[in-house]
């Protein structure tokens, strides 16, 4: 039995003490009859039905493939520290002390200090920049900071050990809300994930992804093609062609594993550039405004303030516990600019305040729900969990049944679609 938590300021099943109403779901995948899921429902469908539809993922979609009992395959923020550390315990410290990580480090409630690796990087990153350190701790941050860029390269480059029966949810993620209607805008996903997760998810399922990048080797970075779009020509008229349906904006906020920086700009990784550049991670925290506004991560963030200030906007925040300042300050203007701005966050323990879900967003949102904001929503539920309860209006096309008759057929003699 799984159980969802869901809060909004339309439910009437809401008390008057402000406590999420939960919706128990049993393991039949026959939800949509359930009348308690009315209110989620009515919301979720809002949210489809806009003209603009953003989706922000964080790290929680893809911890999704990690399985009780066995080894995680895709490592959480607090996996990466661990890892971290472990490539050398005496250097970890001293990096930390180095660059006075505890005096900028939040705290949790109960007062212990927060492991943010991203923060660490980029505390590095700024302290080297400054050359304010002596030889030996220069030395040391320095050693330290490649040794943890490579392993998070490692760990984080997962998606090629995720069997395929553990697709299900982002497959289901992508096609349901990126096959969208030629009234409506292309679905816009950002993410903070450095995995290949949705760009895989996206193949499985024949989707076509622009990611800023051109469609040339070496592929290199131009914010340019997220104004492009594509259509099929043997469908034409004199009016024009037909706009392909398949198609989404794929925004990676912090860079990805595949990304390289090189002289010729950001590029992927390919066969002509495997080992030239550096890899594109990004890290942005408050002490750090420079290179958090550098390319191309000043065109993703401009993408993403100009997306929320967009009439009939709907934001869906999956997996995203909003510890990242940058974004939770875009968010929050643009629920005080844009009236017609809805968002919904999805993930697991946000009404838990010794979890990892901000606890300044929390309230504020936790307040605006009470007080009758109709157009903010909080659902307690893991991704792959959410993503089976979206609505699926698409019909298939006979092109994607062929499609999935093939990957079927590939699979029972042992292979891989």
């Amino acid at each position: 039995m799984t159980t969802v938590s869901f809060y909004s300021a339309n439910s009437k099943q809401v008390d008057g003490q402000g406590t999420p109403i939960r919706i128990e779901l049993e393991n039949n995948n026959n939800h949509f009859n359930n009348d308690k899921l009315v209110p989620l429902y009515k919301f979720i469908n809002q949210l489809v039905d806009a003209e603009n539809l953003i989706v922000l993922a964080g790290s929680g979609t893809s911890l999704t493939f990690n399985q009780d009992g066995e080894q995680n395959i895709a490592p959480s923020m607090g996996d990466l520290w661990r890892i971290c550390k472990e490539l050398d315990p005496a250097r970890f410290d001293k990096v930390l002390k180095a660059v006075k990580y505890s005096d900028v480090a939040e705290k949790w409630e109960d007062g212990e200090q927060k492991n943010d690796i991203e923060l660490l990087l980029s505390l590095c990153d700024s302290y080297l920049s400054l050359k304010c350190l002596s030889s030996v701790n220069q030395g040391s941050v320095e050693a330290f900071l490649k040794a943890a860029k490579a392993a998070i390269l490692k760990h984080t480059n997962f998606v090629d050990r995720v069997a395929p029966s553990a697709w299900a949810a982002h497959e289901n993620f992508v096609s349901v809300l990126g096959r969208r209607s030629p009234k409506q805008k292309r679905l816009k996903l950002f993410t903070t994930n450095y995995d290949l997760a949705f760009e895989t998810a996206a193949s499985n399922t024949g989707m076509i992804v622009i990611d800023g990048f051109e469609f040339s080797n070496p592929s290199r970075f131009n914010p340019a093609w997220f104004h492009y779009d594509i259509v099929n020509r043997s469908q034409a008229s004199e009016k024009g062609g037909v706009y392909l349906p398949n198609i989404l904006h794929l925004y990676k906020i912090h860079g990805s594993v595949d990304w390289i920086r090189t002289n010729q700009g950001v590029q992927k990784r390919s066969a002509l550039n495997t080992n030239e550049g550096e890899p594109v991670f990004i890290y942005p925290s408050s002490s750090k405004y420079q290179s958090s506004y550098d390319f191309p991560y000043l065109d993703m963030m401009a993408a993403f303030l100009d997306a929320l200030q967009k009439p009939k906007t709907a934001l869906l925040c999956v997996g995203f516990g909003f510890n990242d300042k940058h974004i939770n300050n875009a968010i929050t203007m643009a629920l005080r600019t844009n009236p017609e701005l809805m968002v919904m966050a999805a993930t697991k323990d946000p009404f838990n305040t010794s979890g990892s879900f901000n606890s300044a967003i929390r309230s504020q949102f936790m307040t605006a729900i009470t007080r009758g904001d109709s157009r903010i929503a909080i659902t307690d539920c893991t991704f792959d969990v959410f993503a089976d309860l979206l609505p699926n209006r698409h019909k298939s096309t006979p092109e994607e049944e062929l499609l999935k008759a093939f990957d079927k057929l590939v699979i029972q003699r042992g292979g891989t679609p």
